[in-house]
């Protein structure tokens, strides 16, 4: 009888019939958060709540990036570190971290935003061209790989290969055990990954006030030397509709004390919203004054898609 360990150090050999490999890149999502077994018992649970997860503000722990369909992808791995004896044996040391280089579509003001991920320790789920989502567990909890991420682009092109328009990044895997021997997948090719929303930061600001009413203006912060765009032809009458979602602070510093709103309208001649405050409280108020924004999955519900609006915090007039 053969002495062994097998039993209980390695596994056997066979395999499942329609195992899956990992296909072509699709879209990576970056996801910092933890997905649990009630999230993930079906596959249409498991994409609702990506869904659910891309619609919360970026200050959520959960809050799910998607980064723009893959152009083209580059194997850029580690090779293996390698030992050998004097008399030829060769052995594997070390195994190489993967990583990749991908290119994808994207402007000045997108490469600005990807940018604040440069060198970011983060976790991402890989979707792949067949339509197969892969993550890695932790206990029962399904979670992304560890990764960082370099961007560069936005370079003058030199017109003998496509380089108007292309950003590309470096993906850099951490932990060869979570990527290979903790790989899991899920079935994801009955739904349209595009359904994962990708916000646009919209921070409001302070224009004017009388009293207790102030001007609102809500633009987007971009490269446009001239102007940053006013979503307000686009959503300013769905924003003021959502009224009741607002809310506002007053209070020295950091505001802490509940602000009543009284009505907020739009203002087609200044392209603004007209918030008014409560007189009395206003009358009263101390400080400075924040104006809370609905949050994105509230937008989200009342037609204002793709958008996160962000607060803003400025001193009483």
């Amino acid at each position: 009888m053969a002495l062994s360990l097998c039993s209980s150090s390695v596994s056997n050999t066979g395999e499942l019939a329609c195992d899956k490999s990992r296909g072509v890149l699709k879209k990576l999502l970056i996801f910092n958060g933890l997905i649990g077994t009630s999230d993930y018992a079906t596959e249409t649970a498991l994409f609702n709540k990506l869904v659910a997860n891309s619609d919360l503000s970026k200050s959520d722990g959960n809050k799910v990036f998607p980064i723009k369909e893959a152009q083209d992808i580059a194997d850029s791995s580690e090779a293996n570190t390698e030992g050998t004896l004097g008399l030829g044996f060769k052995a594997i040391l070390r195994e190489g971290r993967p990583a990749y280089t991908v290119k994808i579509f994207a402007g000045a003001d997108l490469l600005k935003r990807l940018r604040t991920f440069n060198n970011q320790t983060v976790r991402i789920f890989e979707w792949d061209a067949n339509g197969t989502i892969w993550g890695t567990k932790a206990g029962t909890n399904f979670k992304g790989f560890q990764a960082k991420f370099f961007f560069v682009g936005n370079k003058l092109a030199t017109g003998t290969n496509v380089e108007e328009g292309i950003v590309t990044f470096t993906l850099s895997i951490l932990s060869t055990s979570e990527y290979f021997d903790n790989a899991y997948w899920a079935a994801m090719s009955s739904f349209n990954v595009e359904d994962i929303d990708a916000l646009i930061d919209v921070p409001l600001a302070f224009v004017s006030g009388v009293t207790n009413v102030h001007e609102i203006s809500m633009k987007i912060a971009g490269s446009n030397l001239i102007s940053p765009y006013n979503i307000f032809d686009d959503y300013g009458a769905a924003i003021a509709a959502l009224s009741a979602n607002f809310s506002a602070k007053s209070g020295a510093g950091v505001p802490t004390v509940s602000l009543a709103i009284t009505t907020i309208v739009i203002n087609n001649t200044l392209k603004t919203l007209t918030v008014t405050y409560n007189s009395a409280a206003y009358t009263s108020a101390t400080g400075n004054i924040m104006l809370i924004p609905p949050t994105p999955a509230q937008l989200d519900a009342g037609t204002v898609t793709n958008v996160e609006l962000l607060p803003v915090t400025y001193p009483k007039v």
